[in-house]
Parts: structure tokens; C-alpha cells; sequence
């Protein structure tokens, strides 16, 4: 699989003579997505399973001489999640549709409506997104429509939407 932008920054993945737009832009050669998922550990589970997300601590291999014997044993990957090196992860959480409405004291007087959803934009070299790449085409390909607030549009795909970032009229989270 290959890629390349639109004129509008859009990706486009190309595998043999089929060009797939996708819901992600590429700008100055970094990769950008907005997603949603049901919630956070959704989210960090496709994170995790893409290479997004990485331990704090990679481990070590083993290590052995020329006659087979472990000089060094390995260790595991430990610590935290932690995005991977060249990723900006922002984790946005919930999300105000409509803030709520105060009165001259302060006193709410209409709640604001959110959406509930786990947010989150993330940021990668597109050299660095051969994952991504695949992901992507399944979520255009294998995607139903998703719940859209305002005039967005999304795929949703195992829990996850990926939104059109062409189709939100004012971003919250914007990488200048």
C-alpha cells in the first residue's frame, strides 16, 4: 500500500489500481486523525494494537554467543503506555455539543449537552503510519456511518469512529 494527498490535505490509500480517500488529512507530512471511541479503553486497545501507544520501557532481546548460550536474558516491555516516539496523542475525553447556559449569579440554569464519547486526535509522521494505513482502508471499507454531531462525518469501525476532519466546522484541537 501507498498514499498520497489530495489537494485538500485528504489521504488517499492506494493499493494496486484502487484509490481509497480516508478520513484523515496529511499536512507538511504528518499524519492527522480525530477519532471517538465508546471509551478510553477502546481507544488505548487499538492504540496498543496499531503501535501508537508503546511501553515506557521497550525490553531488551536476548542475547547470546556464537555457540547459542544467553549471555544477556530478555525483558519484557514494562511501564506505562506512552505514545510512540514521532506521535502526539491528545486525549480530549467527553465533549461539550451545547455549554450550558448560566444565569446573571452563575447559576446554571440549562446543563450543557455532551457527547460522552472518548475523544482524541492524534498526530505521526506519515512515513511512520504503514498500520494506520491499514486500519484506515478497513474503517472507509468495513465502516457504518457513525453518530455525527453538527455537520460531521465519520466511519465507525470496532468501537472506534474516525471523523472527516474536512467536515467539522470549528476543531477543538488543532497542531499548527
Amino acid at each position: 500500500m501507498s498514499h498520497h494527498t489530495s489537494e485538500t490535505g485528504q489521504l488517499i490509500i492506494v493499493s494496486g489500481d484502487t484509490e481509497t480517500p480516508v478520513y484523515a488529512q496529511v499536512k507538511g507530512g504528518i499524519l492527522h486523525c480525530m477519532v471517538r471511541a465508546t471509551d478510553k479503553d477502546t481507544f488505548d486497545t487499538m492504540a496498543i494494537n496499531v503501535g501508537l501507544l508503546v511501553h515506557e520501557n521497550p525490553g531488551i532481546p536476548e542475547m547470546v554467543d556464537v555457540d547459542g548460550n544467553v549471555i544477556r536474558p530478555a525483558e519484557p516491555a514494562s511501564g506505562d503506555y506512552v505514545p510512540a516516539p514521532g506521535a502526539t496523542i491528545t486525549r480530549i475525553g467527553p465533549h461539550v455539543i451545547i455549554p450550558a447556559v448560566v444565569d446573571d449569579e452563575g447559576n446554571v440554569t440549562t446543563p450543557p449537552v455532551m457527547d460522552t464519547r472518548y475523544h482524541a486526535n492524534f498526530w505521526l509522521p506519515a512515513t511512520q503510519d504503514g498500520a494506520w494505513e491499514a486500519l484506515c482502508v478497513q474503517w472507509m471499507s468495513n465502516g457504518a456511518d457513525g453518530q455525527a454531531n453538527a455537520a460531521e462525518t465519520g466511519k465507525v469501525f470496532q468501537g472506534i469512529e474516525l471523523i472527516d476532519p474536512l467536515s467539522i466546522c470549528s476543531p477543538a484541537n488543532v497542531l499548527l
